[in-house]
């Protein structure tokens, strides 16, 4: 039986109106980024609502200067594009984009104003355009978290949207009865919808320094412009989530603002977007760490390559703009690779791709790196193959110790950890290992089963003396 078709639910409205705040509040999530500072949202951000067992995809869209979205949405009722958008900076033309495309997508949309500042005439035009896209519109008041805001609503039934629902986003006053009315104007699909089966998605988060390409990257893996392109840096500020379905498994690709170095990082929300940007790396099952493969790496590129291995988390190293390289020959991919395999020695074991996110050279393999590590990760090798490979790492080079004149005995390996996965190794009482000895058992194990793209935590303890045979 095919799986039902959620419906989706837009957020619309002038800037600074509290879309955001409102998104957070319905979705429970503190996904979009909130400031003070008008056009804080620039993709948009996609979330799914459950109320009273109705769920329902709800989608908040960035916000823009109002005649520019006006223009923008009078567009979707014609094929010409108004001349007034012709002459607006790149970010908000993309803003305007993504917002008609959510709109194309809107089974019901919300209308969010400022019930403090009151009716404006902003407010007017925009409920005079939607109006005509002869969908559902429900009209939503927010930040009337005190009586007094109450007074000025009835001016809001001048928009001839019906009854303007008071919430406050802030305190969630109001959000229940506003959720009673939307789900009654929702046009829900027939029949019970079809129980699903819960699974983990793989959380992929896309990092690398500003104007790196990250966007660009998930645009062309989606097939679609799902999230904000620009040669502006900073131009992603929030951390993107997009789950997508790859032979079986869900993937949520989670593109997160461009990370510089701190001493360049200004406050307000590019400080708020880099801490955010940080989290999501501690958060990740697999990173896919983009730089450019047309400049030489650089210490910010080393000191995020640093992060990420810290995070343990999988990793992929993709050199991306393969378009932009010049006097390209046969020699070319490994002379590139060895500056690579220079720089991130410490990356090893992570895959090395060369890619274009302009024109998809090697993009379609991003997807089963990604399963293959996964799989990686999540590995368990049997304890008595474990068991066999100790025996060899001992014949091949004898265990050294870290102090003391007593070299240590290996009694056992044992992996006490998958996702990511964890080893280990018991010695005797009062013994200790050299640090490089543990690289040499790490490198065996990853030589005899693997764990490409994973980063491998051995850890030391000492047997108990009774347990000792």
């Amino acid at each position: 039986m095919p799986e039902k078709k959620l419906p989706t639910v837009v957020l619309v409205g002038r800037i600074n109106v509290g879309k955001s705040s409102f998104f957070n509040c319905l979705t429970e999530t503190g996904r979009a980024l909130i400031s003070p500072i008008p056009g804080t949202t620039r993709d948009y951000n996609l979330g799914q609502v459950a109320w009273r067992k109705k769920n329902f995809n709800l989608i908040d869209t960035g916000g823009v200067n109002i005649d520019n979205l006006k223009n923008s949405i009078q567009s979707l009722l014609s094929a010409k594009t108004p001349k007034k958008l012709q002459k607006i900076d790149a970010i908000e033309t993309e803003i305007i984009q993504q917002t008609k495309e959510a709109l194309n997508k809107a089974d019901l949309i919300i209308m969010v104003t400022d019930g403090k500042s009151g009716l404006l005439p902003a407010d007017k035009e925009l409920a005079l355009v939607l109006k005509k896209l002869k969908k559902p519109v429900i009209l939503v008041s927010n930040k009337v978290d005190n009586q007094k805001w109450l007074l000025q609503l009835n001016d809001f039934f001048k928009l001839g949207l019906g009854k303007p629902w008071p919430v406050s986003a802030v305190n969630g006053s109001g959000v229940g009865d506003f959720l009673d009315e939307l789900i009654k104007k929702i046009k829900w699909p027939a029949g019970r919808p079809a129980k699903k089966e819960i699974t983990k998605s793989i959380r992929v988060a896309i990092v690398g320094k500003p104007n790196v390409g990250k966007s660009s990257l998930v645009n062309q893996i989606l097939g679609e412009k799902r999230v904000i392109v620009s040669p502006i840096p900073q131009t992603t500020r929030e951390p993107q989530d997009t789950e997508i379905s790859y032979k079986g498994k869900k993937i949520l690709l989670i593109d997160t603002a461009g990370l510089r170095k701190k001493a360049r990082i200004e406050p307000g929300i590019e400080k708020l977007a880099t801490r955010r940007s940080l989290g999501i790396i501690h958060s990740a099952d697999i990173v896919l760490f983009l730089t450019e493969v047309d400049r030489s790496l650089t210490k910010q590129d080393n000191f995020l390559a640093g992060l990420i291995k810290e995070s343990r988390a999988g990793i992929i190293v993709i050199g991306n703009k393969w378009d932009l390289l010049t006097d390209k020959d046969e020699k070319i991919d490994t002379q590139i690779k060895r500056h690579y395999q220079s720089n991130f020695s410490y990356l090893s074991y992570a895959p090395l791709i060369f890619i274009s996110a302009l024109t998809g050279r090697n993009v379609d393999k991003i997807l089963d790196l990604i399963l293959t590590i996964w799989q990686e990760r999540i590995k368990e090798v049997p304890p008595e193959k474990l068991s066999e490979v100790l025996k060899t790492i001992v014949k091949k080079q004898y265990p050294a110790q870290a102090s003391g004149q007593n070299r240590p005995k290996l009694y056992s390996l044992v992996q006490t950890k998958t996702n990511p996965p964890e080893f280990t190794v018991y010695i005797g009482p009062k013994q200790n290992i050299h640090f490089s000895y543990l690289r040499f058992v790490e490198n065996q194990i990853r030589e005899n089963f693997g764990f490409t793209g994973i980063p491998v935590k051995i850890k030391v303890k000492q047997a108990d003396k009774y347990a000792i045979r």
